[in-house]
């Protein structure tokens, strides 16, 4: 049942590529993490969400040094050796310096267009929407000039309606994995969150509730295997699940950037569209990228270990990624000190040799069976 979500995954420049001329709209790569896709598609825009890829860099090296995240510079790496031609445009966020950073190396290099939503980090509520007013007109008004057409009230409904619709399909699928471990495996269950980032938003759908329909009829599993919590940006590379299978180890909920993280955000309200993007992007789920005094990730992440049954939280941790790498001590000793055991495990997209980190999931397994 996960068979189609496998072979998008694999083929993913001919899946945008079929999809782009079907739709007739220009595709927009979407750069990590939190841009809306309801403003891009209201916008007549494609919106493919680019999260790094397991490529040797080869290019990327001599504009970002090797002490960058590869998110960023596996990205760049698309665009360097001519692989992502179908992208006309690029949509970034300011979620980390690499980031703001990476925006204006497109901007140099490449003529392709980009937009930039910038995240503030203000303390109030107020002071966010006063800021992102402004920042929202360059947007839109960006958006509109790439795809040469309107926003309009009804094109942000429809939106709305379909990117919500995702999302609610996300969750159930998350719900489903924590109520069942081991219903799926963690390498179809990755692959099918990931085949949504490429996908338009109307067939993934349509895919989601044919998996969610076919799940309610698979037989319980019966065995109890360890379950963890991962925690970090992002949940590649996909190679890893594997090793968790062959482990028989249950990932049974996530706290990661382009896992939960989005899944959580409800229905963007589009009536009053700033006060719906600062809800969108602050809330539900924090994030160690995005400032936010009125929410503790300390107390959000050991509810949600409680209320997933995990029995241990492994920190997937991608190299150089410095906001995830100032949190991790401290959420790592607090959940020390409710009991929970907690290790980290870092990674970079473009490894290929996965025996250390079979080593390192294997050891933490065995502490949670003592």
């Amino acid at each position: 049942m996960f068979r189609a979500f496998h072979e998008i995954v694999s083929n993913v420049s001919r899946t945008i590529l079929r999809n782009e001329k079907e739709l007739g709209r220009p595709v927009i790569g979407v750069m990590p993490a939190y841009f809306p896709m309801e403003l891009i598609y209201a916008a007549g825009g494609y919106p493919v969400q680019l999260w790094g890829n397991n490529l040797p860099l080869e290019k990327s090296d001599a504009y970002l040094q090797s002490y960058c995240c590869s998110i960023a510079r596996s990205v760049l790496e698309l665009e360097l050796r001519g692989i992502s031609k179908m992208v006309k445009a690029y949509a970034f966020t300011s979620l980390c310096d690499t980031l703001i950073n990476l925006r204006e190396i497109y901007r140099r290099l490449f003529a392709k267009p980009t937009v930039q939503l910038s995240i503030p980090s203000t303390q109030t509520e107020a002071a966010r929407r006063a800021y992102l007013k402004n920042v929202l007109k360059t947007v839109t008004a960006g958006l509109e000039e790439i795809t040469g057409q309107q926003i309009t009230p009804a094109s942000l409904i429809e939106a709305a309606t379909l990117y919500g619709r995702t999302r609610a399909l996300q969750r159930k699928l998350y719900n489903t994995r924590r109520q069942n471990p081991g219903l799926m495996n963690n390498y179809d269950f990755y692959t099918a969150l990931k085949a949504g980032f490429f996908l338009p938003a109307g067939a993934y759908n349509q895919m989601l509730e044919t998996l969610l329909q076919n799940l309610e009829t698979m037989p319980l599993p019966q065995d109890s295997r360890p379950k963890v919590l991962i925690s970090g940006m992002v949940f590649d590379p996909l190679e890893n699940y594997k090793i968790f299978d062959e482990l028989k180890i249950d990932i049974v909920d996530d706290d990661l950037a382009n896992g939960w993280r989005t899944v959580s955000k409800k229905n963007l309200q589009v009536e009053d569209l700033v006060e719906g993007v600062t809800d969108y992007l602050f809330n539900p789920a924090p994030c160690c990228c995005i400032y936010n005094p009125d929410k503790d990730r300390h107390s959000y992440l050991l509810d949600k270990v409680k209320q997933s049954g995990a029995e241990g939280v492994l920190f997937w941790y991608i190299k150089f990624c410095e906001p995830d790498a100032f949190d991790r001590p401290q959420l790592m000793n607090r959940l020390k000190a409710e009991d929970i055991p907690a290790a980290f495990i870092d990674m970079e997209l473009t490894m290929s040799n996965f025996e250390a980190i079979k080593t390192r999931i294997n050891a933490f397994c065995e502490i949670l069976e003592r």
